[in-house]
Parts: structure tokens; sequence; C-alpha cells
């Protein structure tokens, strides 16, 4: 079993109330695929209740826009956000994977699947979000204006999702970072017991 990624990034001991944070955020994290599967059930409960409740659905004066480049630059935009997202998440797990430094080492190799299943969907998600965003703008410009908003929507929540489990897996890495660099410069700044009595 996989400790939790956050706990492998720090010795400072935490306060009652980051404890507790950290759990949450510990099961957020670690159940990334869960969390995502949630999301989606949750958009499709929204656009389903949508369809009797329309005061639930805050797309639909896109449905009834007749300039269709309105919607169809929003949802590219959010695409092209979601693109970044996960480039810039392809960069830090890179840095991650490649660093021979002991903590960084140590770091994977605690964290076991736990880390591997945050890596694997700190990219796929906001992938998932452009391509949502792109099939979104396609049906927007097709026959499907009712139903390009929840496409968007779906890719929102992903990209959400995506780039808080970015940022949590960079805060880890940056603890991380920090607190190798503070130790060899404790290590640098040592003076040995020989050249206290010379």
């Amino acid at each position: 079993m996989s400790a939790p990624i956050s706990t492998l990034a720090s010795d400072e001991p935490p306060t009652w109330l980051g404890k507790k944070t950290r759990v949450i955020v510990d099961g957020l994290v670690d159940h990334s695929l869960a969390v995502a599967a949630a999301l989606i059930v949750l958009v499709v409960a929204h656009a389903v209740s949508a369809i009797f409740w329309h005061p639930l659905n805050p797309y639909k004066s896109l449905a009834f826009d007749t300039n269709t480049g309105t919607a169809v630059t929003l949802y590219l935009g959010a695409a092209a956000a979601a693109a970044i997202v996960a480039g810039f998440a392809g960069v830090v797990i890179v840095f991650t994977i490649g660093s021979e430094a002991d903590r960084i080492q140590r770091f994977r190799f605690r964290s076991g699947k736990a880390l591997h299943i945050a890596w694997m969907a700190v990219v796929a998600e906001p992938f998932a979000a452009t391509l949502l965003g792109i099939i979104a703008a396609m049906i927007q410009t097709t026959s499907g204006k009712a139903v390009a908003p929840w496409f968007f929507e779906t890719g929102l929540v992903l990209l959400a999702q995506g780039a808080l489990l970015l940022l949590k897996l960079l805060s880890d890495v940056v603890g991380i970072v920090h607190a190798q660099d503070y130790e060899a410069h404790v290590k640098k700044n040592q003076i040995s017991t020989d050249e206290l009595f010379d």
C-alpha cells in the first residue's frame, strides 16, 4: 500500500487543521479517477434536471443565440486553456520523473500507485477537457445547440479538477525541492570537528 502523496513532501509536522485538510485532499488526489467519474455524473444530473426545470439551465441563451460564433469562441477558449494546463502538467511530470534528487526518488518510490494515478489524471483530464471543448464547438455549429453546452460543462469540471490536482502535485514537488536544498545548504555549511580544534 502506498503512502498518501502529500505526507511524503515535507518533514514538518502538520497542525490539527492541516491534518484534517490533508486527509480530504489526499482522498481526492488518491481517488482522482473516482472523483472525475462523480463530476461527470453530476454534470449529467444537472443536464437531466435542466430539461424538467428550465431555471437550472444557464446555457439556454446559447441555444437560441443566432450568432453561433459566441458559443464557439467560448468553447474553443476553454479548450485552449485546457491544452495549456495539460502541457504544463507534462513539464512538471517530466521534471519529477527525470530528477535524480534523493528526496524526489523517495517520493516517487513511497507514493507508488497513488502517484502514478495522479500523474495520469493530471494530464488525461485537461486533454479530455480540450477534446470536449472542440466537440462542443463542432456540435454548436451543427444541429445540437442544446447539447453542446453540456459537453462544455463536462470539460470545465474536468479542467478544474485537473488544474487543482496539478497545483497540489506542484506544491508537493516544490516542498520536496525546498527540503532538499535546505539539507544541501546545511551540509555545505557544517564545520567538522577537525576544523573546530585546529
